[in-house]
């Protein structure tokens, strides 16, 4: 929406990237705390197979093919724990609040130009402090804006499914995980439910 005193557009615009940023640093904590149970659950497994062959508990499959799951299960840990070092959830998120932070921070030093000083050197200035914040960091992602466009209800207009689909996107993120941990739960069940 465009509007006619030019701080106040600057204003609208800050406020709204730092509410994406604030959503990204959501996400992606999430991803972090998920890709850390997964990892968990998996070394679990790794422990309670030793731990049944140890007490001679009978189960439904060969020793060849426990030991080869076992394997599995390490590759697995393995592969979680490469990719979570590469994405770095957990720092990119602290990024993410970081940059929310310094944008509400100039967000609040351009509202009170908005009815005060209306100098064009200022206007420049802060325009220049916005767009050295957006270099220093990462940008979100197209679902960060989704997020922040359904919360901003005074920005947008959206139809009546908007929150619906946003969360469907969001929660199809986590499928990986869920599909893995799922995957895992079914063989453990197969593995202690008796005699093939």
């Amino acid at each position: 929406m465009q509007k006619e005193n030019h701080f106040e557009e600057l204003y609208d615009r800050i406020h709204k990237t730092a509410a994406c940023r604030f959503f990204a640093h959501d996400r992606l904590r999430a991803h972090h705390n998920a890709s850390l149970w997964t990892i968990t659950f998996f070394s679990m497994g790794l422990i309670f197979i030793p731990l049944l062959q140890s007490f001679g508990l009978e189960t439904r499959f060969t020793q060849n093919y426990t030991n080869f799951i076992q394997v599995v299960l390490a590759i697995v840990i393995l592969v979680i724990s490469i990719l979570l070092n590469m994405t770095n959830f957990s720092v990119r998120a602290d990024r993410m609040h970081q940059c929310g932070m310094i944008l509400n921070s100039l967000a609040r030093k351009v509202h009170r130009h908005i009815n005060e000083d209306k100098s064009e050197g200022s206007y420049e200035g802060l325009v220049k402090e916005y767009d050295a914040v957006l270099q220093r960091f990462e940008n979100h992602s197209p679902l960060d804006y989704l997020f922040a466009k359904n919360h901003l209800t005074s920005s947008y207009t959206n139809p009546w499914y908007f929150p619906a689909y946003i969360r469907i996107r969001y929660a199809g993120q986590f499928l990986p995980y869920i599909a893995l941990l799922g995957l895992e739960a079914a063989w453990f069940l197969m593995l202690v439910t008796g005699n093939a």
